[in-house]
């Protein structure tokens, strides 16, 4: 026997526990409906009496049912407004420093478990590599008692070091390690790996490889941190920006995943004294994954990052993640994130190609990879099993070879000349916009085309070893009004202007750049509080230096025509980053069109 998901209409057999397309978790007791994970908190749903038929219409029967639901939501609104106002008045008189605004509380949780501590040299945009309560009479806010629900907020602290082992060559010994590190193995010159390959703690079945592409059997949610697991793996992490304390009569009817299903508890209960959060909040705040590269082989040829993601899902809920090491956010790790749309929750292995401009990361000694969506406020959990950095990888030992086409979204027509990227390999698509790419790792596939005058777009393709496959990419023409703008700085935290043209070899603005400059006016005039960040990119041919004096003049040519079109300079900060920021591979022509750019960013 099965019956409907009521949160997105799949079956779902009465013995499953949570549902099979869109991963919600069904409530113990509740075997008629998933939609129960959806009530809110302190309420019932009243079902309506049964109609004799021919006497009551359905228009009125919908009507009556609208109305007590219209009357109960404004009666908890009410009543929680008014609650509210006595738990602010209390936490006012017990404290005259504390801040209920959910922002600034939200800030002050990141600001403690979301990023890195200073004495380790990484960005602030980085989270900690290790959080722990303090001991006694260490905490800021010891005099608060802890409660089951919160946790005191911890000051952070410097990481530990990483002990990594070279691994042996027999899966039962090494997949147990937590870290490995292996020089001169049959895979590559160099594996870094963090987080023991154990399907997020739930264990494998008979025989299976994670590494041959198979996604892996459906598994319960991994709801706490595991004991003993890397910072960043076993364990759910729900977008920065998504503050549970922020409430609304209608917050409950969101859409979101069974993962991010966590945070419910913390929606209500009570709000978190001064110094404290919500529990799951705290266990849920994405973490950087560590990886201990050390000393590199002295020639680089290739690199490329394995992470087995388990439930991203920004295809279907309007997530955008944002994808980092060592605090750089890394353009094309970002377009193959945010293509995923995995349920289940079932995990898979995704491999991407770092571009040749982001090796010199790696350099530290120490690489922390970051995913976090930290604007869209989207509920949408995920999980990191393990991840990998693979420098000169040699032959897959999986392979799957796959058929691309680009096309022209619009029109549907080819797109000759686009750029396609999968795996290790990228080339350009022919007259009739197909390309094929072959020797490709299996797993998640990201096809990922560029073409000028186009936003780039990724199509993941689930391809198990041995396998082929097809991958259709369409393409649609890149916007640049203010509106554009506007919508791509709200997912993206930054906007891309490709119509701001130059002199060849100069910083003086072109006559046809007129069009995208008022465009980007108009979005600084729409945030007349907020500071900009302009920033100016090339591709790269020449020299390095040169280039990077040319990207940061430009970037000072378009803040000198918006301070003599009204914007005051103080609000403007230019930037140049030459050749080392690309968003296309560089070795095509379209690759490197895409590379010469600006972008316009609020300011942190």
């Amino acid at each position: 026997m099965s019956n409907g998901c009521e949160h997105c209409g799949a079956a779902v057999a009465e013995s499953d526990a949570f549902c099979t397309k869109c991963g919600a978790k069904r409530r113990p007791g509740v075997s008629d409906s998933l939609s129960a994970r959806h009530e809110q908190p302190g309420t019932h749903a009243v079902a309506a009496p049964s109609k004799p038929p021919g006497r009551i219409p359905k228009i009125v029967m919908a009507a009556v049912v609208f109305a007590v639901f219209l009357v109960a939501t404004i009666t908890m609104t009410v009543i929680y407004a008014a609650h509210r106002a006595r738990q602010k008045a209390a936490l006012a008189d017990a404290s005259s420093s504390s801040d209920s605004n959910a922002d600034k509380d939200l800030d002050d949780l990141k600001s403690a478990i979301g990023a890195t501590s200073t004495s380790t040299g990484a960005s602030s945009s980085e989270t900690p590599s290790s959080v722990s309560n303090p001991p006694a009479g260490t905490s800021p806010a010891q005099s608060i008692p802890a409660s089951p629900h919160f946790v005191v907020i911890p000051p952070a602290v410097a990481a530990a070091p990483i002990v990594a082992a070279p691994a042996s060559g027999d899966p039962s010994k090494d997949w147990a390690l937590k870290y490995e590190r292996t020089e001169n193995g049959p895979e590559a010159d160099l594996v870094v790996r963090t987080g023991d390959i154990n399907n997020l703690g739930f264990g494998w079945p008979q025989g299976f490889d994670p590494f041959s592409g198979n996604s892996t059997p459906q598994h319960d949610f991994p709801w706490k941190p595991r004991d003993g697991a890397p910072e960043g793996t076993d364990r759910i992490m729900i977008g920065s920006a998504l503050d549970p304390s922020v409430r609304s009569p209608t917050r409950w009817l969101s859409l979101h995943d069974g993962y991010s299903g966590l945070l419910e508890s913390c929606e209500v209960i009570e709000p978190p004294p001064p110094g404290q959060v919500c529990r799951e909040r705290y266990d849920s705040m994405p973490q950087a994954v560590r990886l201990a590269v050390g000393t590199l082989p002295p020639q680089i040829k290739a690199v490329v990052v394995q992470i087995f993601v388990d439930d991203f899902q920004a295809a279907a809920f309007g997530s955008h993640f944002q994808v980092s090491l060592n605090g750089t956010r890394i353009p094309t790790f970002e377009n193959a994130i945010n293509s995923l749309n995995q349920t289940g929750p079932i995990g898979k292995l995704l491999t991407l190609k770092l571009l040749p401009e982001y090796w010199p990361l790696l350099n530290s000694g120490e690489v922390k990879l970051l995913i976090d969506d930290p604007t869209t406020k989207q509920g949408d959990g995920y999980a990191i099993d393990f991840a990998r950095i693979l420098v000169n990888p040699h032959q897959f030992k999986y392979q799957v070879s796959l058929l691309a086409s680009v096309v022209d979204a619009d029109k549907h027509t080819p797109i000759p000349g686009a750029t396609v990227t999968a795996g290790l390999g990228s080339v350009s698509t022919d007259q009739s916009g197909k390309c094929q790419l072959t020797g490709l790792p299996a797993g998640l596939v990201t096809v990922t085309a560029a073409a000028p005058g186009y936003d780039e777009n990724s199509v993941p393709v689930d391809l198990p070893a041995g396998q082929s496959g097809n991958a259709e990419v369409p393409l649609h023409r890149h916007q640049e009004d203010t509106a554009a703008l506007e919508k791509e700085l709200a997912q993206t935290g930054q906007a891309t202007i490709y119509g701001i043209h130059f002199d060849t070899d100069s910083a003086k603005l072109r006559g046809d750049s007129l069009p995208a400059l008022n465009a980007v006016l108009g979005l600084i005039n729409n945030h007349p509080e907020s500071r900009w960040t302009i920033g100016g990119h090339t591709d790269d041919q020449g020299n390095a230096a040169h280039n990077q004096s040319l990207s940061q003049n430009r970037s000072a040519s378009v803040i000198a025509w918006l301070k003599d079109h009204g914007v005051d300079p103080a609000r403007l900060v230019p930037q140049g980053f030459g050749a080392t920021r690309p968003v296309a591979d560089n070795s095509t022509a379209s690759g490197r069109a895409l590379n010469r750019r600006v972008e316009v960013a609020i300011a942190k």
